[in-house]
Protein backbone atom coordinates (compact mmCIF):
# COMPACT_ATOMS: atom_id res chain seq x y z
CA UNK A 1 0.00 0.00 0.00
CA UNK A 2 1.43 2.98 -0.93
CA UNK A 3 0.80 6.53 0.61
CA UNK A 4 -1.99 7.83 -1.17
CA UNK A 5 -3.94 4.57 -0.79
CA UNK A 6 -3.30 4.98 3.24
CA UNK A 7 -4.53 8.65 2.85
CA UNK A 8 -7.64 7.68 0.90
CA UNK A 9 -8.62 4.83 3.69
CA UNK A 10 -7.76 7.42 6.60
CA UNK A 11 -10.22 9.59 5.15
CA UNK A 12 -13.22 7.10 4.14
CA UNK A 13 -12.85 5.54 7.80
CA UNK A 14 -13.25 9.88 8.87
CA UNK A 15 -15.81 10.39 7.17
CA UNK A 16 -17.45 7.40 8.59
CA UNK A 17 -17.29 8.06 12.46
CA UNK A 18 -18.81 11.97 11.49
CA UNK A 19 -21.78 10.74 9.63
CA UNK A 20 -24.62 12.78 11.15
CA UNK A 21 -22.40 14.87 13.29
CA UNK A 22 -23.33 18.07 11.49
CA UNK A 23 -27.17 17.45 12.17
CA UNK A 24 -26.65 16.98 15.77
CA UNK A 25 -24.75 20.27 15.94
CA UNK A 26 -27.60 22.13 14.23
CA UNK A 27 -30.13 20.32 16.71
CA UNK A 28 -28.02 21.82 19.57
CA UNK A 29 -27.14 24.88 17.73
CA UNK A 30 -30.60 26.44 16.41
CA UNK A 31 -32.53 26.67 19.77
CA UNK A 32 -29.91 28.89 21.10
CA UNK A 33 -29.42 30.87 17.71
CA UNK A 34 -33.13 31.38 17.51
CA UNK A 35 -33.23 32.88 21.31
CA UNK A 36 -30.72 34.77 20.91
CA UNK A 37 -32.55 36.01 17.63
CA UNK A 38 -35.92 36.44 19.26
CA UNK A 39 -33.97 38.41 22.71
CA UNK A 40 -32.71 40.88 19.85
CA UNK A 41 -35.88 40.96 18.53
CA UNK A 42 -37.03 42.36 22.27
CA UNK A 43 -34.06 44.68 22.73
CA UNK A 44 -34.66 46.21 19.16
CA UNK A 45 -38.57 46.68 19.74
CA UNK A 46 -37.98 48.18 23.32
CA UNK A 47 -34.74 50.81 22.42
CA UNK A 48 -36.91 51.76 19.04
CA UNK A 49 -40.21 52.53 20.97
CA UNK A 50 -37.82 54.11 23.52
CA UNK A 51 -36.52 56.67 20.76
CA UNK A 52 -40.05 57.53 19.31
CA UNK A 53 -41.18 58.35 22.80
CA UNK A 54 -38.38 60.74 23.05
CA UNK A 55 -39.15 62.12 19.80
CA UNK A 56 -42.87 62.49 20.90
CA UNK A 57 -42.02 64.16 23.98
CA UNK A 58 -40.28 66.34 22.31
CA UNK A 59 -42.46 67.44 19.76
CA UNK A 60 -45.13 67.56 21.99
CA UNK A 61 -43.28 70.23 24.12
CA UNK A 62 -42.11 72.47 21.38
CA UNK A 63 -45.56 72.71 20.09
CA UNK A 64 -47.35 73.06 23.79
CA UNK A 65 -44.35 76.09 24.12
CA UNK A 66 -46.02 77.53 21.14
CA UNK A 67 -49.48 78.43 22.73
CA UNK A 68 -51.48 80.36 23.93
CA UNK A 69 -53.79 78.71 26.64
CA UNK A 70 -53.48 75.18 28.91
CA UNK A 71 -56.18 73.55 26.96
CA UNK A 72 -54.55 74.45 23.52
CA UNK A 73 -51.31 73.18 24.72
CA UNK A 74 -52.82 69.84 25.69
CA UNK A 75 -54.37 69.67 22.34
CA UNK A 76 -50.90 70.38 20.80
CA UNK A 77 -49.53 67.47 22.68
CA UNK A 78 -51.90 64.71 21.92
CA UNK A 79 -51.71 65.65 18.16
CA UNK A 80 -47.84 65.53 18.25
CA UNK A 81 -48.01 62.23 20.49
CA UNK A 82 -50.45 60.61 17.94
CA UNK A 83 -48.24 61.37 15.03
CA UNK A 84 -44.93 60.45 16.41
CA UNK A 85 -46.46 57.15 17.94
CA UNK A 86 -48.10 56.27 14.73
CA UNK A 87 -45.11 54.76 13.30
CA UNK A 88 -44.86 52.63 16.40
CA UNK A 89 -45.27 48.96 17.80
CA UNK A 90 -49.32 48.27 17.69
CA UNK A 91 -48.97 48.06 21.45
CA UNK A 92 -47.53 51.18 22.36
CA UNK A 93 -49.20 53.58 19.56
CA UNK A 94 -52.80 52.22 21.19
CA UNK A 95 -51.30 53.16 24.56
CA UNK A 96 -49.64 56.34 23.94
CA UNK A 97 -50.37 59.01 25.76
CA UNK A 98 -48.68 62.57 26.46
CA UNK A 99 -49.57 65.24 29.70
CA UNK A 100 -48.49 68.35 30.62
CA UNK A 101 -46.29 68.42 33.81
CA UNK A 102 -45.82 71.53 34.38
CA UNK A 103 -48.34 74.83 34.05
CA UNK A 104 -48.45 77.15 30.82
CA UNK A 105 -46.84 80.51 32.20
CA UNK A 106 -44.54 83.00 29.92
CA UNK A 107 -40.81 82.38 30.98
CA UNK A 108 -41.19 79.10 32.39
CA UNK A 109 -40.08 75.60 31.56
CA UNK A 110 -42.84 73.64 30.22
CA UNK A 111 -42.32 69.59 30.15
CA UNK A 112 -44.43 67.14 28.69
CA UNK A 113 -44.88 63.16 30.27
CA UNK A 114 -45.13 60.45 27.38
CA UNK A 115 -46.02 56.94 28.26
CA UNK A 116 -47.06 54.17 26.64
CA UNK A 117 -46.72 50.23 27.21
CA UNK A 118 -44.91 47.55 24.81
CA UNK A 119 -46.56 43.93 24.81
CA UNK A 120 -44.26 41.46 24.97
CA UNK A 121 -46.67 38.40 24.89
CA UNK A 122 -45.39 37.00 22.11
CA UNK A 123 -41.87 36.99 23.16
CA UNK A 124 -43.21 34.75 26.38
CA UNK A 125 -40.97 31.88 25.80
CA UNK A 126 -37.87 34.10 26.73
CA UNK A 127 -39.35 35.07 30.14
CA UNK A 128 -40.64 38.33 28.75
CA UNK A 129 -44.31 37.53 29.06
CA UNK A 130 -45.81 40.92 30.33
CA UNK A 131 -46.21 44.49 29.71
CA UNK A 132 -43.25 47.26 29.60
CA UNK A 133 -43.86 50.76 30.29
CA UNK A 134 -41.67 53.29 29.14
CA UNK A 135 -41.91 57.22 29.99
CA UNK A 136 -39.90 59.94 28.55
CA UNK A 137 -39.98 63.34 29.88
CA UNK A 138 -38.79 66.46 27.76
CA UNK A 139 -38.88 70.17 28.84
CA UNK A 140 -38.73 72.83 26.30
CA UNK A 141 -38.82 76.84 27.52
CA UNK A 142 -42.28 79.05 26.70
CA UNK A 143 -41.07 82.83 25.53
CA UNK A 144 -40.98 85.05 28.42
CA UNK A 145 -43.15 87.84 26.14
CA UNK A 146 -45.67 84.91 25.02
CA UNK A 147 -49.38 85.77 25.49
CA UNK A 148 -51.42 83.60 27.59
CA UNK A 149 -54.43 83.89 27.82
CA UNK A 150 -55.87 81.55 30.66
CA UNK A 151 -53.02 80.78 32.52
CA UNK A 152 -54.67 77.95 33.56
Amino acid sequence: MNLRQLLRKALIVRARSERGALALEMAVLAPILLILFMFLLACGRYFQTSSLLESAARDGARAASMSRSQADAQSRVNDAVTRTMSQAVASCAGTASGTLTTPLVAGTPLSVEVTCTIDYRDLSFLGLSGDTTITKTFTSSVDPYRGVRDGS
